[in-house]
């Protein structure tokens, strides 16, 4: 059942600034859910660790999610929840070794299924639209807690939608792939009962649940796009909006002797059948099940892979063939690329102040991972009548890139529209302010009015002539203009559409 969750009033504690709001409704079967405000972002409620789903823990761990029994009792949601088990990334990075404000360093715990929900202080008359975001992280890492990821400065701004993060599954805990198991994609399966959760609850809010727009960066532009596929006929959300990432970035993995899973289950004792193996991996503390993982990565083996598997139920072999059918959802969507992808992932400099990675490296990863899948999926879905609108972002901003070689790299545009670019490195310019606003309002008009919000606003989809939407066009100053899409995608060659349509991993062949 529904939870209660709007507030009548709310009560301030003037030396905190902090807000406590109360659910005033007489109806006792309905939760309710106390949430704050800050001084930072005044019109801002803030609900910080809702529960969606029972906590994963013993029999349920590797299990799909299941629904929470209702409980007449009040959720204190004043602070962020902790992510779900996961094992840091050790490799250097931009995120990891300066722009560290991309990336996770929360706390995690394995009753992790919560989410977090910004809205406009005070309720409209009307119900405003909801967008929900899904982290990115490899399908490994993420969570809630990163400090550019978190809207309440875009609420603050705009007081017409609401934002919601959510922590799910990741790595073995959300894609296992073990031999006993019907469903390989509990993470993925998260993410969808976020969904329904929204779907069922947001009008408590303020949130209007016909307007739901489900968007991810990375492997969450990844799951916004395979969640596209697993619900063609029933897909709730209104529209897809997927930030470097499809299906066709190809780290799904297909592993039919379930390898992985048997092999971390031998080093923990629980070696058998495949219905032992899972009932004793259910048992094992979840901290020893990340070291094994982890000390095997650590000894300079390949990293054990824990991503979404092919297991044709919700995540399937050849995404052309279910183009080909049809199967697919028939909502608007938008798919972008930022100008210097690769660099994200190139082998870290050994002086980065002073010397860039391998370009050639770099660039060959951003068309075969990001730009020519986002190119290939506007082209399939075109030729489906389906409405869809590319990007590139080519923002090059000192207090987000500080370095010469940075420029619009992997995630770089999260901080422009969760509106925190301005938190760190130094104030923003006036142009950064103005790709900022101008990246958001395009959001916000694709959640309030799907496609035709953002033709309003003058983007053309990509069955009007073709058009890439580019972001912050640093040589013009312009915030936000339309380039033929040839111009592009030059460097999608023959050789490289036919090595993505291959199924090639670039994670594999590339770095």
């Amino acid at each position: 059942m529904p939870v209660q969750a709007f507030s009548a009033r709310f009560s301030r504690n003037s030396d905190s600034g902090i807000a406590h709001f109360h659910q005033l409704d007489e109806v006792t079967h309905f939760n309710c859910v106390v949430g704050l405000i800050n001084g930072t972002t005044p019109s801002v409620r803030q609900f910080l660790n809702v529960p969606y789903a029972k906590p994963p823990l013993d029999e349920l761990r590797f299990l799909p999610p299941e629904p929470l029994n209702q409980r007449n009792e009040t959720i204190v949601s004043t602070a962020l929840g902790p992510a779900c088990p996961q094992i840091p990334s050790t490799g250097a990075s931009i995120d990891t070794e300066v722009v560290t404000q991309l990336d996770f360093n929360g706390p995690t715990a394995e009753d992790c299924l919560s989410l977090a929900i910004w809205a406009p202080l005070y309720r409209k008359k009307e119900l405003v639209p909801v967008l929900i975001f899904l982290f990115g992280g490899g399908y490994t890492t993420g969570g809630i807690e990163v400090p550019y990821q978190i809207p309440a400065q875009w609420v603050q701004r705009t007081q017409s939608q609401i934002v919601i993060s959510a922590n799910t599954r990741v790595n073995i805990f959300g894609y296992p792939g073990a031999a006993a198991l019907k469903y390989q994609n509990p993470g993925l399966l998260d993410q969808r009962m976020v969904i329904e959760w929204v779907q069922q609850n947001i009008e408590a809010f303020g949130g209007d649940p016909e307007r739901i727009v489900i968007w991810g960066q990375s492997s969450g532009a990844g799951s916004s796009d395979l969640l596209n596929f697993a619900y063609p006929d029933d897909p709730i959300v209104s529209g897809f909006i997927s930030d470097s990432g499809s299906v066709f970035l190809n780290n799904q993995k297909s592993d039919p002797l379930f390898s992985n899973f048997s092999y971390v289950a031998g080093q923990v004792n629980c070696s058998g059948d495949a219905d032992s193996e899972l009932a004793c991996m259910q048992k094992v503390n979840y901290s020893r099940i990340e070291t094994v993982i982890q000390d095997y990565s650590e000894a300079g083996n390949n990293p054990l892979k824990f991503v979404p598997f092919v297991d044709n139920i919700s995540i399937f072999e050849n995404y052309t063939d279910r183009y080909a059918i049809g199967a697919i959802s028939n909502r608007p969507a938008i798919f972008g690329t930022n100008l210097r992808e690769g660099y994200e992932v190139a082998t870290w400099p050994d002086d980065p102040k002073t010397t860039s990675p391998n370009s050639t490296v770099a660039n060959a990863f951003t068309a075969q991972a990001f730009l020519c899948p986002a190119m290939l999926t506007a082209g399939y879905r075109t030729g489906l009548g389906l409405d869809t609108f590319r990007y590139q972002y080519r923002g090059n901003f000192s207090n987000i890139s500080p370095y010469f070689w940075f420029g619009a790299f992997h995630g770089s545009e999260l901080p422009l529209l969760f509106g925190t670019y301005g938190d760190y490195r130094g104030p923003p310019t006036v142009f950064e302010t103005e790709v900022s606003d101008t990246m958001q309002d395009l959001w916000l008009a694709f959640a309030r009015d799907g496609a035709k919000g953002v033709e309003k606003l003058g983007w053309k989809s990509s069955a009007d002539g073709d058009e890439v939407n580019i972001f912050a066009e640093m040589r013009m100053r312009d915030a936000s203009v339309l380039f033929p899409a040839e111009k592009i995608d030059t460097a999608c060659t023959q050789s490289v559409i036919d090595s993505i349509l291959g199924g090639v991993n670039p994670f594999s062949t590339i770095v």
